[in-house]
Formats: structure tokens, C-alpha cells, sequence
């Protein structure tokens, strides 16, 4: 029981300074891309970290399998080149022994990780995507850089500040150019500008002082100027186009219930899915038979010499199972095989690599 703490103990640590090194490369990766998306007046700045966080169960449920891997890898990579596995079995400790004394950890992470992709990874991806519609039909002029053009609705409404107060409802020097249906356009100039909404209609408007208003049809000589001291104009929001719910964001349950009305594309995408979702906790029990099978190394070798050849056959693992959900969601393997061919082929070579491993060495 002593060894067996001292073993849950350090593999847990490299596995947590694993998870958290590669939290931090895919966080920091998707958070440039947003903050880039924030300075050309796509988002709110205010709006970023809760994007990140309704991101963070998507990041983690693949983090984890991962960070597992290498764990278990790095950590009796140790112990065999440091001849702590051979003083192990000497004292009786088997191999499988130890094997299971990792799976023991495998198995908690393996319950986390099904936790967030049955449950809780589908809830906030919806709640993502919900957020990013409402930045894209109510956000106008709090998502505006000063000094930034902000193209809207493809194209159909141009606005542009030099600057604003910090609580962004202050503009200054703005510029708004809008298309209209019939082929006109207007074009509105003014030295300042707020916003406010009206309590009864929830109507957004915009009140603009001291500027100019043209309107007219390019290529016609009938454009209107409009000179004006106060010019409150309502904000109109174009309805965004509410497609399909992604099928990210559908709950585990409704993708177990099979319904009936589901055409047999929409059918074959839901089953690709679940067996995702039910795929990657047991992808985080396969890697750890394989990062063990993997980890013996001969004294002289060190320990880091069987992380690439691991990696890549986990990386093909990995691989083998986007293909394989990728074909179901096609419609080109039937739903009711699932993703289990692979798995069973990856515990399959897990099982000979770890046979093997128990042979002498030779010499």
C-alpha cells in the first residue's frame, strides 16, 4: 500500500503539471484568436474570458486523455530506468500489478471525463453559442474599436469611431454607412454620439449631435443632405438566420432516445455523437494499458527515449477514431457498429506490447 500511494502520488503530479502546460498552449492558442476577433470589432472585449470558460469542458475532455497518456508513460519510464520497477518485482510487485494500481487513477479521470462529455460539455457549448449569436445581434456599438471600420451584416452596415469613453456609451467623430434593400445607401457623419434603449419597447437607439446625413442611390444625381444639431435614429438588428442546433450542443439523453421524426443524415450524425462522447473516457482507459506497455525502457536508454514512438501510436489512435465517427456521421458505417472496432484493435495491440514487455531482456 506504501508503493502503491507513492505511485497514485507522483503519477497524479506529472499528470496535473501535464494537463495544466497543455490547458495553457490550447486556452492561450484559442484566446489570441478571439482577441483578435475583439480588435476588428467581432466580440465584446468583456465578453472574452466567458467564451474562454464556456470553452474550458471542450478543452478538457481531450486534455485529459492525453495528459494520462504522458503521465503514465513519464512516470514509469522513471522507474524502470532507475531500476525501481526491477526492485519492484523482485519484491513480488508483478507488472500488472502496477498496471493496476494506474488504472485505479485512469479510472477517476476516465468518470471526469465522461462527466463533461455526456453532461456538461454539450450544456456549455450551447451556452456558448447562444452567447456569440447575442454578440452578433445586440452588440453593435459595444463590440466597436475606435479607430477600427466594423462591417456588419455582411457588409450591409459600416460604423466607425475615433474614440469613446471607457464605458463605451460616449462616441466620438462617428461614421455610420448603411445599404438599404432598394439599392440606396446613406451615409451619416457626426461629431458625437450615445446610446441609450428605451424601457418600454427595448428599443436600441442611437442619438448623434451636430452632423451630416446623405442619402441617396450611387449614380444618381438625387442624394439628400441632411444637416442636424440632434438626430436620434433607431439601431436596427437584422434577425440572425437560426440554423439547426449544432450537434455539439445537443444533450447526451436526446441522442440516446433515437427519435423517429430524425431524417437518416441528422440520424447517422447524432449516433457519431454519442459514440464520441462514450468513446473519450474509455480512450483515457486504452491510453493508460498503452502508455504502461509502452514505458519499459532499458537502463542505458533513459527515460525519455519511448515518448515519440508512444506518442505516435496514440496519436494514430486518436486519428483512427475521427475517421471512424467521421464515416458514421456520413452515413457510411452503420450507427450501431460505433467506435468500438478501434477501441478493440487499440487494446488489442496494448495487450501484446504489454506481454511482450514482460520478457526478459535480452541481452
Amino acid at each position: 500500500m506504501v508503493t502503491a500511494r507513492y505511485a497514485l502520488r507522483e503519477l497524479l503530479s506529472v499528470f496535473l503539471v501535464v494537463a495544466v502546460v497543455l490547458l495553457l498552449i490550447g486556452l492561450g492558442g484559442r484566446f489570441v484568436g478571439y482577441l483578435q476577433d475583439a480588435a476588428l470589432g467581432k466580440y465584446a472585449g468583456d465578453v472574452l474570458l466567458t467564451l474562454i470558460v464556456f470553452r474550458l469542458p471542450e478543452f478538457l475532455q481531450l486534455i485529459f486523455p492525453f495528459a494520462l497518456f504522458l503521465a503514465v508513460l513519464l512516470t514509469f519510464s522513471r522507474w524502470y530506468a532507475d531500476s525501481e520497477m526491477t526492485v519492484l518485482v523482485a519484491a513480488g510487485a508483478a507488472p500488472a500489478r502496477v498496471l493496476s494500481w494506474a488504472m485505479a487513477c485512469a479510472l477517476l479521470i476516465a468518470a471526469v471525463v465522461g462527466l463533461m462529455s455526456l453532461l456538461v460539455t454539450p450544456k456549455y457549448a450551447l451556452a456558448l453559442d447562444q452567447a456569440l449569436i447575442d454578440q452578433r445581434e445586440n452588440r453593435e456599438f459595444e463590440a466597436l474599436t475606435p479607430g477600427v471600420f466594423h462591417s456588419l451584416y455582411r457588409g450591409q452596415r459600416v460604423t466607425y469611431t475615433e474614440s469613446m469613453d471607457e464605458d463605451r456609451q460616449n462616441l466620438r467623430n462617428v461614421f455610420i454607412g448603411e445599404r438599404h434593400k432598394d439599392g440606396s445607401r446613406s451615409t451619416i457623419w457626426a461629431e458625437s454620439g450615445s446610446q441609450f434603449e428605451d424601457p418600454v419597447t427595448g428599443s436600441r437607439f442611437l442619438l448623434l449631435k451636430n452632423g451630416r446625413r446623405y442619402q441617396g442611390t450611387p449614380g444618381n444625381g438625387d442624394y439628400r443632405v441632411l444637416r442636424f444639431d440632434r438626430l436620434s435614429q433607431r439601431i436596427e438588428t437584422p434577425n440572425i438566420e437560426r440554423r439547426e442546433a449544432k450537434i455539439r450542443t445537443v444533450p447526451t439523453p436526446l441522442l440516446m432516445s433515437g427519435d423517429g421524426s430524425l431524417s437518416l443524415a441528422r440520424a447517422a450524425e447524432y449516433a457519431a455523437e454519442l459514440h464520441w462522447r462514450i468513446a473519450l473516457p474509455l480512450m483515457t482507459l486504452v491510453a493508460t494499458l498503452l502508455a504502461f506497455a509502452l514505458s519499459r525502457v532499458r537502463p542505458r536508454e533513459g527515460r525519455f527515449a519511448r515518448v515519440l514512438p508512444a506518442m505516435g501510436l496514440f496519436i494514430l489512435y486518436y486519428l483512427c477514431l475521427l475517421l471512424l465517427k467521421q464515416a458514421i456521421g456520413d452515413g457510411q458505417v452503420p450507427g450501431a457498429v460505433g467506435l468500438w472496432p478501434v477501441h478493440l484493435l487499440f487494446i488489442a495491440i496494448g495487450y501484446v506490447l504489454f506481454q511482450r514487455a514482460q520478457r526478459p531482456a535480452a541481452t
